[in-house]
């Protein structure tokens, strides 16, 4: 309860809209250039919604199953290495075999009855008990570590994979994912840049995308670096999300205010043949500007009570 009641989960739940639907990137707005007068607007903004409301679904059931695969051979390790650390104590004598329960077999123990065993060696032993560097081998301290961003889809998501039957398979299919997700993404991102251009200056579409993709190219150079992940954080964590929000709400600003929200009506009523609901009235007018502008002044002001920043990598501490 006291993680949703941060302003930093609520901006990236946000930003994570923003980014799934590609809002505030201008590449709906390009591709959206090409229709028809009378192509139905609302129909395609309801289905893209809804694909991708049941896609977040599946990705997030995917997720959270190989993470709790990952932390269940995780922790069935660390159970199979600390009763083979037990048993070597029970050989020289530092534990009583008479503590250890006769049903138990170290050598085929299960989790209960490896938990059992650790809690009579802590409370028979006490003090001498942190000298012999047990571990609890709880699966639930190993789910709640957070793995988020770079860490998730290529540490996590890849060790998981190798205790995959068929690793290999599912590790190329993984990867090819991950390379035709990038591409969809900067297929949009590219047009909501190339096109407004075209559309105004009236240059040619074929060198402005080689530039704008060669220009694009140079700038990412700095993310494969060996410090490349500290700019991947830096600009995920500062540049995308703020950034986005401020121009997700000029948008809507425009349209509604600028532009006048009883026009866009007229408009979309001239153009779908039907009047919308006034549910989209009051949402575009005054529920979505309210909501977010809501959620930029908490970031803000969340931003001013804890400085930015991000964990550093130290040589000297990790050698």
């Amino acid at each position: 309860l006291e993680i949703m009641l941060e302003p930093k989960v609520w901006r990236e739940a946000a930003t994570q809209v923003f980014f799934a639907l590609g809002l505030g990137f201008g590449g709906v707005i390009a591709f959206s250039s090409y229709n028809k007068r009378d192509n139905n607007c609302h129909f395609d903004a309801v289905l893209v919604s809804f694909i991708n409301f049941f896609t977040s679904v599946l990705a997030t059931l995917v997720v959270f199953a190989v993470l709790g695969f990952k932390a269940n051979v995780i922790n069935e390790k660390c159970i199979t290495q600390n009763s083979e650390t037990i048993m070597k104590f029970l050989k020289m004598g530092n534990i009583s075999q008479d503590i250890i329960p006769h049903h138990i077999n170290l050598s085929t123990v299960t989790a209960e009855d490896y938990h059992l065993v650790y809690d009579i060696i802590q409370k028979v032993k006490e003090e001498e008990f942190p000298a012999l560097h047990l571990n609890s081998c709880k699966i639930e301290e190993e789910l709640n570590k957070a793995v988020q961003g770079t860490g998730l889809a290529f540490i996590a998501f890849t060790e998981a994979m190798t205790h995959f039957p068929a690793s290999p398979f599912w590790s190329v299919m993984f990867f090819l994912m991950l390379v035709n997700l990038g591409l969809g993404s900067m297929f949009g991102t590219i047009e909501g840049i190339v096109t407004p251009i075209v559309d105004t200056f009236k240059v040619r579409k074929e060198i402005l995308t080689v530039i704008c993709c060669l220009l694009a190219f140079c700038i990412g150079l700095i993310f494969v670096q060996r410090s490349g992940n500290y700019f991947v954080t830096m600009f995920d964590d500062y540049s995308a999300t703020l950034p986005l929000l401020i121009v997700v709400i000029l948008e809507n600003i425009a349209v509604c205010f600028v532009y006048g929200i009883d026009k866009f009506m007229e408009d979309l009523k001239d153009m779908l043949g039907f009047a919308p609901s006034r549910y989209y009235y009051y949402m575009w007018k005054y529920i979505s500007p309210l909501m977010l502008l809501s959620l930029l002044i908490a970031s803000v002001v969340n931003m001013g009570l804890s400085p930015p920043g991000y964990n550093a990598w130290i040589e000297d501490k990790h050698l």
